[in-house]
């Protein structure tokens, strides 16, 4: 069917470098252009940013960046039941790390993500984000995976006739 480019990505994790995220966000869709294949590229990580951020905006198409505008999808925003938080007090991985780093009580926040490429960067081909949802959100014996919950997103990829 087809090659896929995968990017596994991070970004900068202070809360207030959202600056940093932007200019982050704009390499990650220059390396895609750069490396695209002819199925969807999926971007997939901790990108350390509400729904709401600059760079998540300009990632979902809803904000231009330095001029320049793309588009992937959120499979959560797609598929996804309830708010998604990710890294949340409710995981104890987390709760000291949050109160350290926002200081504030009961935070939760949507920060990891699974992006797939946008339908004219790929005409012959196609993922179609099928569901999406929380993974290692619980304990297994007594311990959390980490101090995030990750993301199971199922997809249905294909050419187009």
């Amino acid at each position: 069917m087809g090659e896929l480019l995968f990017i596994g990505a991070t970004a900068a994790w202070r809360l207030s470098a959202e600056a940093a995220r932007e200019r982050q966000a704009i390499m990650i869709a220059d390396l895609d252009a750069r490396h695209r294949r002819d199925l969807p590229t999926l971007i997939a990580g901790d990108f350390n940013a509400d729904p709401d951020a600059a760079s998540i905006r300009f990632l979902t198409g809803r904000q231009p960046l330095q001029g320049r505008s793309v588009l992937y999808h959120d499979a959560w925003s797609v598929a996804g039941e309830g708010p998604g938080y990710t890294w949340t007090v409710d995981n104890p991985n987390a709760a000291a790390g949050a109160e350290q780093i926002i200081g504030q009580p009961g935070h939760r926040s949507r920060f990891d993500y699974v992006f797939v490429g946008r339908w004219d960067a790929h005409p012959k081909t196609y993922a179609r984000v099928k569901t999406a949802s929380l993974a290692f959100e619980r304990p297994i014996d007594g311990i959390w995976a980490s101090d995030h919950f990750g993301l199971m997103v199922d997809l249905e990829v294909g050419k187009n006739d």
